[in-house]
Order: C-alpha cells, then structure tokens, then sequence
C-alpha cells in the first residue's frame, strides 16, 4: 500500500534532522574546539599560510555553520581561499566550496549585496575559468540556480527580476551543457529540467504580479530600446517551452525508476498542473485521466491518487514539483 504524503513527509524529515542537530550540539562544540586545537598545531610546525590548513579549515567552515557561528565562518572561510589562491592559484576549483560557503553566510546574514558579488565572481569561474569533471561544472549551476531560486523569495523585490532571469538562463545552460557532455543518463539531468520549468513559472508569477518585475521579464533586447513582449505572448512561450520540459521529464523518467508506467503517469500529474496553472482545460483533463488510470492500473488505490492531486495542488507556483532526487527518497521502501 502506498502512504505518502510528499510535503507533510519533508516537514516530518526536516523536524527529526532538526532536533538531532539540537541534540549533538554539546558534541558539536567539542569538535569545533578540537579543529581549532589542531589547526593551531598546523600553524605552529608548518607557518600560518600552509596548505595542510585547508582541510581543517575546511572542517570548521562546515562546524561553524552548522553551529550557526556565521562570524566565525566567515573568517576560516577568507583564510582558506587565500591560502588555496596563494598555493594553487587564482582560478584553482579548491576555492569553488569556500565561495560557496562565503555566499552562504553573507546570504544568512541577509546581506544580499555582498551575496550577489560574490556570486557574480563564481560564476564568473564557473563561465570563463572552470577547471574540472563536466558533471561538476553542472552541478555548480545547479546551485548557482537556487541560489538566484532563494534570492527572488529573499532578495529585495527590486532584485526579482534579475534573479529570475538569471535562474531561468542558468538553467538552460546547464541543461544544453548537459546535453552537449552526455550527461542526460542521470538524475541530475532530471533534476535540472524540474528546475528549469520551475524557473519558467516563476518567470509568469512575475509576469503576472505587474510592476518593473512584469516589464524587466518580457523585456526584448537591451534596455534602452524599451520593446516588450506582450503578455499573453510571453506567458504563451513558457507555457510552451515549460511543458516540452516535462514531456522530456515524462520520456526520460520511466529509464529510472522500476515502474516506467508509474514514472510516466506520476509525470502526468505534474504536466496536468502545468496545464491547470495555465488555464488549459481540455489538456488538464487528458492529464489527469491518463495519470490515474496509470497509477491505478499499478497497484496505488482510487484515494491515494486523490491525496497525490491534493498535495500536488498545495505546491506553491515555482516549487511545481519536487526533484526527482527527493521522490526516489520519500518513495524509497513504499509498499507495492
């Protein structure tokens, strides 16, 4: 028997991590006291600049944050990037966890300024000077990506558009880049398609919202120009090229997951809501009859597909669906 509800589940998991984090929090401190002791160690027999810092440097950023000691972190974090650029060299990839680290707490500290400087100088790398596997570089834009995802909820409502827009031409480098490198075999690859229909929601949200965020979006051509797109004709390209996305989610998911009927038809959802959000009526429907009868023919039971449409129907706009990532962990175990 199937018995999951995605969303509820994700707060039960958020809420158990929590309180263990809470828990080691005692244990935390003492391995926080510990790097520090070995770092001084380090410093006293190899000099203060010594690449054998890095790793434990490395550790600290991770315990500090953890521990919520964004001060703190933030000072490993400039250490270890000098000490990287010094030994390695400005554009070493050995300083792409620390950047992200250094993004990560100006963003916690709500200093979107600096976040977004930061940000703009790893993309920079990621863009011009990369250095490294192809499957990596992918997964930096993925993160790059919901970085500029947090930044439109977080950021100030005049940076809106600019993170959207940034999200959403992210997201399709990454996923030509991923096509380009034959990197369309995974999950990753999945995910970053979720992300990117994602992003095109998101995108209308704004559209529709009004104000600067509305004309930035359907802006054509540089700024002095002033040519939009009308809206019906913007929101029209990304109904389009968000559900050809989820076609290709639906084609390509039944390769990873045992049931390819269950995969298709779990996709059939996702597109029937596309399909809803955008007001097609006669394609919703053909979505969602062809999604249950897909999943009932599998073994789910009339009322369980009901508890999927309603939780399905709860998602905010720009969150359509979960990564492909999180489903096979929620699923993993679930009755048949």
């Amino acid at each position: 028997m199937y018995r999951f509800s995605k969303p509820a589940l994700f707060i039960l998991l958020f809420a158990f991590q929590y309180s263990t984090v809470a828990l080691d929090f005692a244990k935390l401190r003492l391995d926080i006291i510990n790097q520090e002791s070995r770092l001084r160690s380090i410093e006293a027999n190899r000099g203060y600049l010594s690449p054998e810092l890095i790793e434990p440097l490395d550790t600290l950023v991770k315990l500090s944050l953890l521990a919520n000691r964004l001060s703190d972190a933030d000072v490993y974090i400039d250490r270890a990037l000098q000490i990287v650029r010094l030994e390695e060299g400005l554009y070493n990839p050995k300083q792409y966890p620390f950047l992200k680290s250094a993004i990560e707490v100006e963003i916690d500290q709500g200093n979107w300024k600096d976040a977004k400087e930061k940000l703009n100088f790893l993309k920079w790398l990621v863009d011009k000077k990369y250095e490294g596997p192809a499957l990596d570089r992918v997964s930096l834009l993925h993160w790059i990506v919901g970085t500029h995802m947090r930044g439109f909820y977080e950021d100030s409502e005049e940076s809106e558009a600019e993170h959207l827009i940034n999200a959403t031409r992210i997201s399709e480098t990454a996923v030509m880049y991923s096509q380009a490198n034959g990197l369309v075999e995974g999950l990753t690859y999945l995910d970053l398609l979720v992300t990117l229909s994602n992003s095109y929601m998101l995108e209308v949200e704004g559209i529709r919202g009004g104000g600067s965020t509305s004309y930035r979006i359907r802006r054509l051509g540089p700024s002095e120009l002033n040519i939009f797109e009308k809206r019906s004709e913007a929101e029209e390209k990304r109904y389009s090229v968000g559900l050809e996305k989820l076609n290709m989610i639906r084609e390509l998911s039944s390769k990873f997951f045992n049931n390819a009927l269950e995969a298709k038809s779990m996709a059939d959802l996702y597109i029937a809501r596309w399909q809803d959000y955008f007001d097609r009526a006669e394609e919703h429907e053909f979505s969602i009859s062809r999604a249950r009868h897909g999943l009932i023919k599998v073994g789910y039971a009339p009322s369980e597909v009901d508890r999927l449409l309603n939780d399905l129907s709860i998602l905010p706009a720009g969150n359509m669906l979960l990564t492909f990532s999180e489903v096979e962990a929620a699923t993993a175990g679930a009755g048949d």
